[in-house]
């Protein structure tokens, strides 16, 4: 039988790098985050160029169950308030093969592809009214295909920022059974929603909300909420942002408890880490 275990590593890390981030200079640059899931509608300026690198660790479901997806992140803008950015993309998952329930053997799924990212900033989060950005991107995998889209808006007042994602992701998925394709679609709508304020110029913290929907024929499917605190630092040469989110209730679809552990993780934990080329 396979034993489950509540693995604290992913908080330790990012704690840890946190930690170390403060002997750095005192001067932010200039597109970095507040939060891990959650958008900003700001935009690198014109020819300014950054790296992200990308953990995030997806934990425990009502079996055996871990997931690592890991993200390089080439990101520059091109003026006229559009960015985009490239990506190298790794995942790395360990589960029980029952599916449903423990007790099978442990199976290893490695997936790696690769993403391309627009963003058009409309609108300021401090100049107008409200922050207003339009965001794309697209996912390839050997036998997967994904699409995301996102409306982004926030709002910055005095130290406090509020941000608000509505999204729409597509999956395509391409197998074969007997010799014969064999393709299966997944809609998923998803409200991302954050809340940060800033202690000093340098050090935020905050709150996430993560609502992830399956969709079926137009309908709510499945529904979870994820809840849990943001941390970020930044300095003259680099920002980071790490987020530990637990899922705290199954809206709809409930397989655990008040909980869905079938087809959404116990917790998830991000953290993002970036320097300016």
């Amino acid at each position: 039988m396979i034993h489950q275990k509540n693995s604290n590593s992913p908080m330790l890390y990012l704690l840890a790098l946190i930690l170390f981030a403060f002997v750095f200079a005192n001067t932010s640059i200039s597109n970095e985050r507040k939060f891990s899931y959650t958008y900003e509608s700001n935009v690198l300026p014109k020819r300014v160029r950054e790296i992200e690198i990308w953990n995030t660790s997806r934990i425990a479901r009502s079996y055996f169950f871990r997931r690592l997806d890991q993200r390089v992140e080439y990101e520059i803008g091109l003026g006229n308030n559009l960015q985009t950015a490239f990506y190298l993309n790794l995942t790395n998952e360990l589960k029980d093969d029952n599916g449903v329930t423990a007790g099978g053997s442990i199976s290893r799924k490695t997936n790696v592809g690769f993403s391309n990212e627009w963003k058009y900033k409309i609108s300021d989060n401090v100049a107008d009214p409200i922050g207003f950005a339009l965001y794309s991107e697209f996912t390839f995998y050997p036998h997967e295909t994904e699409y995301e889209g996102k409306l982004l808006f926030d709002k910055k007042i005095d130290n406090t920022l509020f941000a608000l994602n509505l999204v729409y992701e597509l999956e395509n998925k391409y197998d074969f059974k007997n010799g014969i394709e064999v393709k299966s679609q997944e809609n998923i709508f998803e409200i991302d929603f954050g809340a940060s304020y800033s202690f000093t110029h340098n050090f935020s913290v905050g709150l996430e909300a993560v609502n992830k929907n399956s969709l079926l024929e137009n309908k709510i499917n499945n529904s979870v909420l994820f809840l849990g605190p943001s941390i970020s630092y930044s300095t003259e040469n680099f920002w980071v942002v790490a987020t530990y989110l637990p899922q705290v209730k199954a809206l709809k679809g409930a397989t655990s408890g008040n909980l869905n552990l079938n087809s959404y993780e116990r917790s998830l934990a991000r953290i993002l880490f970036a320097f300016e080329l």
